[in-house]
């Protein structure tokens, strides 16, 4: 891993996976925009008395138009002793707008190396003209 920039998100087809070395010198930081399905999205963390952790799509008029309904797993695992493993309990057909829908407020505190991955298990759009309905991206590749 070359580890060019702090802020990148490694991803596959449905995974983002965040590497942050240390968040010891600063309170907040934002990921790079990375894509996952139609959408380009960002990940950022926030310490003060606990770490938030924030998942939500870049603004764009897809997303005014078409915002992603998400059912995804979260999880931070520490890369210090004997790698803990917290997990967010699974998020199912939530709809992301902005920095303020999906946000993980985690009391352990995390020094040192860790990793957050999302693992977007469904994402879904709309359709305005099915009575609402929403479907699966991923339908068609699934089957």
């Amino acid at each position: 891993m070359s580890g060019d920039s702090v802020y990148r998100v490694d991803t596959t087809a449905r995974l983002a996976q965040w590497r942050i070395e240390n968040l010891a010198s600063c309170t907040y930081r934002k990921s790079d925009p990375f894509k996952i399905g139609k959408w380009n999205w960002h990940l950022t963390v926030e310490k003060n008395r606990m770490l938030f952790i924030k998942l939500y799509p870049e603004v764009s008029n897809l997303t005014r138009d078409n915002p992603p309904i998400a059912s995804f797993i979260i999880r931070v695992i520490c890369s210090v002793g004997d790698r803990k493993a917290l997990i967010h309990p699974e998020i199912t057909d939530k709809q992301l707008k902005n920095n303020d829908d999906f946000v993980w407020a985690i009391e352990v505190p995390l020094t040192g190396k860790f990793i957050i991955d999302v693992e977007f298990l469904d994402l879904k759009i709309a359709r305005p003209n099915a009575g609402g309905e929403p479907c699966s991206i991923w339908a068609e590749s699934s089957a």
